[in-house]
Order: C-alpha cells, then sequence, then structure tokens
C-alpha cells in the first residue's frame, strides 16, 4: 500500500453530528473522534478516520486499532494503524461531501451540502461566536473587530501623550502618574501643561498666588507671584509696622537678660569691670546662651531691613521713572489737546464752508437767469402758524437773476402780513441783493417789477406791479448782503386763501415774480 502524506496543517478535527440534515451512516463516523469525516483516510484494518485525528493517533508511532478491539476482530498486523500503511478514501469523501448541511450557530439560515459548508461557510458565517485571545469571552465574528479596538477589557493601548504600551483596564492609573499628561493651570488658565512641567510652571506662574514672605510677623495677604514686588513696595511701611513691636520686644528680651554676670560698660568712667563677687556662675551661663539666641533673632532682624532698604531704594527709582514717565505723558496730553482743539476750528471752518456750498446748491437749484421766478411754497398752514406765533414772521425766496450777469434779486414773504397789513393779508416784498457783477451794471434799478399770486385753477391770479423809486435806497447798488425791501404790504387779504381757495390746494401756494427787461 502506498504511503500518503500526512502533513496537513490546516486540518481539523471531523464536522459535526448536529450539521447534517439527515441520519448519518456509521461508515461516514471517524473512529476517533466520532464526528463526520473530515479528509477521509482508510486504514489497512478498514477503518476510516479523519486525516487530522489519524495524524494524531500515529504521531508518537504505530497505535493498534481500538475499533477493531471493540467490534473483536482484532489481528496483527492488519489492525497496527501505521502511517506506512493508510490511504485517502476518495470514494467516502465524494459521498460525504454530497451529503445536506445546515449552519449550526443561532440566528443562521444557511443551507447547503457538506461540501459548499467546508468552503464557502464553515469560518465564515457572521453569526458564529468567536472566542477573543486577550479576554477570552466569546463575541460575534463580525463585532469581533469592534469588540478587540473599543470594547475588550484586556486589549492593550498606546497612550497618545507618552507612547507607552498598557491595558485599557489601568487608562485612569496610567493617567494619574503619566508624565506627558497635559495638565490645567488652575491660577492663569493655561492648557496642556505636560505633568513633569506643571510643578516648574507652578513656581513661575504669574497668576499663582503665595503668602507674602512678611507673613511670619503679621501680614495676612496671599499675592500672585507677578505682583509680589509690587505689594513689596505698596506695603514697606505696613512690613515696617508688623516688624517694629518683634524688634522692641527682642529689644527688652536682651536687655532683661543681661544680668550682673556680664560684662557692662560703666557710663561714668567709660571703663569695663568685671562681675562682682558672689554672683553665681550659673545665671551667667543661663544669660549668655540667651544672648546668643538674641544675636540670631537680631542678624534675622537686620537682614530683613537690608531686604526693605533695598526694597525703598527700588520703589524710589521707580517712583521717579513713574513721575518722569508721567511728565512725558502731562506734554503729550497737552500735544494732543492742542491737536484736538486745532482739529475742532478746521471742522468748524469745513461746517461753515458746507453750509455755505448748501445754501449755494438751494439757489442753484431753483435759480433761473430771465427775470422771471416762480416761488412755491408747501407745508402754508404750518408755517402760517409760526408767522402768527412770531418764531419765523418772514420767509425769504431763492435767489434769481435778469440774466447770467445781471442783477441778483429775491422775494420777502410775511406770511401773517407786515406794517398796515398785520394780521390781515399777505405782504410781499422785492429785494435787490449784492451780485458779483453789479460794477458793470447801471444803477439805480429801474425796471418793472409785477408779483402774482397764482390762481391754481388759472383763472383769476392776484397781481400787483410797481416802478421801483430811482432815489430809493432800495434800488440803489447794494453795499451789504441785500437792501431794505420794498413792495406790496396789503399783496392779498388772508381771507381768500381761507376754505376751498383756489389760490391753495394742497397746502401749497404759487407766488411769481417778472421783471421787466426792456432797456436791459
Amino acid at each position: 500500500m502506498a504511503r500518503i502524506s500526512l502533513d496537513c496543517h490546516n486540518s481539523f478535527p471531523g464536522i459535526p453530528l448536529s450539521v447534517l440534515t439527515v441520519p448519518m451512516e456509521n461508515k461516514y463516523k471517524c473512529q476517533q473522534c466520532h464526528l463526520v469525516l473530515r479528509k477521509p483516510v482508510q486504514a489497512q484494518c478498514g477503518h476510516r478516520f479523519c486525516v487530522h485525528c489519524f495524524k494524531q493517533l500515529t504521531s508518537s508511532g504505530p497505535k493498534p486499532c481500538e475499533a477493531c478491539r471493540q467490534e473483536e476482530i482484532y489481528e496483527e498486523p492488519i489492525s497496527i494503524l501505521n502511517s506506512n500503511e493508510v490511504f485517502p478514501d476518495n470514494a467516502a469523501g465524494r459521498e460525504i461531501a454530497s451529503l445536506p448541511a445546515r449552519c449550526l450557530n443561532e440566528g443562521c439560515s444557511w443551507t447547503g451540502s457538506i461540501k459548499e459548508y467546508e468552503a464557502q461557510h464553515e469560518g465564515r458565517c457572521e453569526f458564529e461566536r468567536v472566542k477573543c485571545d486577550a479576554c477570552q469571552n466569546s463575541i460575534l465574528r463580525t463585532e469581533m473587530y469592534r469588540h478587540i479596538e473599543r470594547e475588550c477589557e484586556a486589549r492593550t493601548l498606546n497612550c497618545k501623550y507618552c507612547k507607552m504600551t498598557f491595558n485599557f483596564k489601568d487608562i485612569k492609573a496610567h493617567d494619574a502618574i503619566c508624565l506627558k499628561f497635559p495638565l490645567q493651570c488652575k491660577d492663569c488658565g493655561k492648557k496642556k501643561i505636560p505633568r513633569e512641567k506643571f510643578n516648574d510652571h507652578s513656581k513661575s506662574c504669574a497668576k499663582s498666588k503665595s503668602a507674602c514672605p512678611f507673613s511670619e510677623v503679621g501680614c495676612k495677604s496671599v499675592i500672585e507671584n507677578g505682583k509680589l514686588g509690587d505689594h513689596e513696595q505698596i506695603s514697606t511701611m505696613e512690613h515696617l509696622r508688623l516688624l517694629l513691636p518683634m524688634v522692641l520686644s527682642m529689644a527688652r528680651t536682651r536687655a532683661d537678660a543681661s544680668g550682673p554676670g556680664e560684662w557692662q560698660e560703666d557710663s561714668g568712667l567709660g571703663l569695663y569691670r568685671a562681675p562682682e563677687e558672689g554672683v553665681n556662675m550659673g545665671t551667667g551661663a543661663t544669660a549668655s546662651g540667651q544672648s546668643v539666641d538674641l544675636e540670631k533673632k537680631v542678624s534675622a532682624l537686620e537682614n530683613i531691613v537690608c531686604v526693605l532698604n533695598r526694597e525703598v531704594e527700588r520703589s524710589s527709582i521707580t517712583l521717579e521713572a513713574f513721575s518722569h514717565q508721567h511728565r512725558l505723558d502731562q506734554e503729550k496730553i497737552e500735544n494732543l489737546s492742542n491737536k484736538v482743539h486745532q482739529l475742532e476750528r478746521t471742522v468748524t471752518m469745513k461746517d461753515l464752508q458746507l453750509s455755505e456750498t448748501e445754501q449755494l446748491l438751494r439757489e442753484l437749484q431753483f435759480c433761473t437767469y430771465d427775470g422771471i421766478f416762480v416761488w412755491k411754497i408747501s407745508d402754508f398752514s404750518r408755517r402760517r402758524q409760526d408767522a402768527v406765533a412770531g418764531r419765523t414772521p418772514a420767509m425769504f425766496s431763492p435767489a434769481f437773476y435778469s440774466s447770467k450777469y445781471g442783477y441778483k434779486m429775491c422775494l420777502r414773504l410775511y406770511l401773517n402780513g407786515d406794517g398796515t397789513g398785520r394780521g390781515t393779508h399777505l405782504s410781499l416784498f422785492f429785494v435787490v441783493m449784492r451780485g458779483k457783477c453789479d460794477a458793470l451794471l447801471k444803477w439805480p434799478f429801474s425796471q418793472k417789477v409785477t408779483l402774482m399770486l397764482l390762481d391754481q385753477n388759472n383763472r383769476e391770479h392776484i397781481i400787483d406791479a410797481f416802478r421801483p423809486d430811482v432815489t430809493s435806497t432800495s434800488f440803489q447798488q447794494p453795499i451789504s448782503e441785500m437792501n431794505i425791501a420794498s413792495g406790496c404790504p396789503l399783496f392779498c387779504p388772508l381771507a381768500k386763501l381761507a376754505g376751498k381757495s383756489p389760490y391753495l390746494r394742497d397746502d401749497t401756494i404759487f407766488i411769481k415774480a417778472i421783471v421787466d427787461l426792456t432797456g436791459l
């Protein structure tokens, strides 16, 4: 019998009996694992085994066939299992491959043949539960990746700060000791400070608070590191006041400790004298020890006083620097104030220029150069109330001209009358104004002037005309902005504007002036 190769590294024991959907015949059962044969081989005694099971049986050498013994047909050497005396049972393999099968995993409805089960479904079923190598829990195959990455309590992680590897269950313990773990300073709010550098930051943090160095003598202030110098400068006198009682107390203690056993200065002779007789030497030794302690305390106080002196000197220098800076600031403020005043004057001039420009634009908007001018006065009721109340008794029209380089003129209207027409009539006057080309014109002004209140139905206009009195100053060449007005104080009775007047419509009236240009 030819020898076959049993080097099947990827082979498995038999297929579970429950995979079959039909009763299984004994000839398809492995004599070792008692499951459905997987890759069946047949020994020389005629019994069939899975190739995996046969390999395990004969791995340490030939073995007797237990199936032969159970069937009481054991016979040597035929019943000896030997890897050299075995062959693949292809016929049985084909029969087994065609048997109907189903998936045993809960929730899976797959069915097919044993061949399809081995080739396509076994080890690939999404409903199969697989043991996690780390935590040994059974997990659905489809959820194994998520379990390993996110859920497994025994999974290993790398610290994203220090890159050290540890188990997930130890993550909190690691975060508590990780030297690279970011911390936040609760004083200044700075974030992402590595734990290994946090102590250094706390010492240098300008917002970190600590007790005043003079807390031992009574200062109760808790100061930010960045403001400690300012506190020492501001509280210098307070610190000295706190030190004074201690210095005085130590001085009194030292004086009390000075006994007859010490050398003392004779104030009368300026000499030193020895201790008096009969003084207890033990008392002198005690006083000497107290004196040494006092010397140490005095030395410490002297050091503190030196520190305070340096602080006073530094404060004086700082104060002088502040005073100098204050003077510079005052000069800057004065310069800026002067600039502000200058700018205010400039703005005032600009406002005047803007006002003049706006006035000129208004004049140009309504200006005419043919001696004919129509003046539209809207919001008549309100304007007349202002005139009656005396707030705006008179109003001027925009300027108009006899020609582009001719006489400059305007109208003056009293809505509540003027002079003899006060309260009963509209008073309308003609005004000669100073123009740019007056030197080229003929004076006095002698052109006929016609004034009209227009009937908005175009039927009966109210008309008044006059020829200037050449002897009147009103028609001489203007020496001021405008001459004295001259015209008609009884131009139109106010009664004609009451009710549904044809002269007043939509609270608007129209006044027309015509200057006769004959002879110009």
